[in-house]
């Protein structure tokens, strides 16, 4: 369950932060994870490019899955869960995402400025992108997908 208090995603800004520590964050030995102040487990992981290359960051974990994610994307006003669940649904989940939105945009006929402002963090309505997994696509069938 998601509680849309607590911050899924930690990242620096501008490379401001290099360390876990920077995080305060506590190195675990012997495990690829660290743990806050409350024990919860992050694991490390470069997250959003916000024009300066991507930032590093940790996803607490267990890590969201799709669902959780759009939860955090439309529903979180942390801007760290709102960010980082947008580049997760971009990069883990193209197809369901595409198929996701396609669902909403049939059935919604007006958006509020603040779901239009979270939908836009997804880079797949604002770049055109082939995600698709096979080689050897024909532009045709890449501009007809």
């Amino acid at each position: 369950m998601i509680n849309l208090k607590e911050k899924y995603f930690l990242a620096s800004y501008r490379y401001s932060k290099k360390s876990p520590s920077d995080f305060g964050l506590r190195i675990v030995n012997g495990k690829n994870y660290f743990l806050d102040n409350n024990n919860n487990k992050w694991k490390s992981e470069y997250l959003w490019d916000s024009g300066w290359g991507n930032e590093y960051g940790f996803i607490r974990l267990p890590e969201p899955n799709f669902d959780q994610l759009w939860i955090l994307l439309t529903e979180s006003n942390i801007e760290d869960n709102k960010l980082g669940a947008s580049e997760l649904l971009n990069r883990d989940y193209p197809f369901k995402l595409k198929r996701k939105l396609k669902d909403l945009f049939k059935r919604v006929d007006k958006f509020d400025r603040n779901l239009t402002k979270r939908l836009e963090l997804l880079e797949v309505l604002t770049n055109i992108s082939n995600y698709s997994k096979i080689d050897n696509v024909s532009p045709e069938k890449v501009n007809y997908d």
